[in-house]
């Protein structure tokens, strides 16, 4: 791709006190073993692996948790995988270069941002089919779907903006620049506010989603990375890649909450309440943040480069090892 793949975390989990677990699992994307593996949340202990096609990237699940979706830049496709037994349900071979990935609320599409030709496809969720595409800025990247299902909100990186793309009519209805470089984007829960993580400008920006205006532009550090908002909308997190911190900030005051001190070149983020996860690519181990105590509780050792992940709902109930 002429750029390090990497991924962003823009699934936000349940909204439970930080003293219980998640009720469902943690998959995260091996790219340098090219595997999935899974985690049990309440133990943080690997319950199951799953060999995929080379350089995965992107990770997404279905609504009721039953399927996940695993982009592949390099190899212009897309994996679904049957979540509960951690298995290849099929593989849709869509062209281009698939990174960023969602899937509709209704469960129905898929739609995926294709680097290598500035556009977001919508796909069935069954077939693979294309049913729609839309053009977007230069090198698009993270992209999160409105809770409605109505809009997409895109980040491309080297037109150093955000698109908003109408799902009914699949075409760009808004572009606003934001940031140097926005790569992963994360929309609160309420969709009032979105929030782009800018890895060459430094910054975290935050948008008012309504006015479509950059109302703050917050400063993180040296490269600015993943980004997640809590699903009670009130904390945003952005991992700094040279840095190996993790950022947290209120929103929408774009006030410094705390700066956490975790693994080396972090990059996705998954949230639920008030604990978080952080992939760090190289260090190869995932990060157990505690929110309310503003500190890592652990690491997890899933596998050598670990970049995407999700949060799950639905508990898996076969472990393929």
């Amino acid at each position: 791709m002429g750029v390090q793949l990497a991924t962003i975390g823009l699934c936000l989990g349940l909204a439970l006190s930080s003293s219980r677990s998640l009720a469902g699992d943690l998959f995260i994307v091996c790219q340098d073993e090219s595997r999935v593996k899974r985690v049990d949340t309440a133990a943080n202990t690997i319950t199951g692996s799953l060999s995929v096609d080379v350089g995965p990237a992107m990770i997404a699940a279905s609504p009721d948790g039953a399927y996940l979706y695993v982009t592949h830049p390099d190899h212009g496709e897309v994996t679904k995988i049957d979540a509960a037994r951690l298995s290849v349900d099929s593989v849709f071979h869509v062209g281009g270069e698939p990174f960023g990935v969602a899937t509709d609320p209704d469960g129905k599409f898929l739609y995926v941002s294709d680097w290598d030709k500035d556009r977001v496809t919508r796909l069935g969720v069954e077939s693979g089919e294309l049913s729609g595409e839309a053009t977007v800025g230069h090198k698009p990247a993270g992209l999160v779907l409105a809770p409605r299902g109505d809009h997409i909100f895109v980040a491309n990186r080297e037109s150093h903006s955000v698109s908003v793309v109408d799902t009914n009519e699949m075409r760009q209805s808004a572009e606003l620049i934001v940031g140097e470089a926005p790569f992963a984007l994360a929309l609160s829960p309420d969709s009032k506010f979105l929030i782009t993580a800018d890895v060459r400008g430094g910054d975290a920006t935050i948008v008012d989603t309504e006015r479509l205006f950059v109302i703050a532009r917050v400063k993180i550090g040296a490269a600015p990375y993943g980004v997640a908002i809590t699903p009670d909308g009130d904390w945003a997190m952005i991992s700094d890649q040279h840095q190996d911190n993790l950022t947290v900030i209120d929103l929408p005051s774009g006030r410094l909450r705390a700066v956490i001190k975790i693994g080396r070149y972090p990059e996705t983020i998954v949230s639920e309440a008030r604990r978080a996860y952080v992939a760090n690519w190289f260090s190869g181990d995932v990060s157990v943040i505690d929110l309310a105590n503003e500190q890592e509780l652990t690491r997890i050792r899933p596998c050598e480069g670990p970049r995407g992940m999700v949060l799950s709902q639905r508990k898996a109930s076969v472990s393929t090892k």
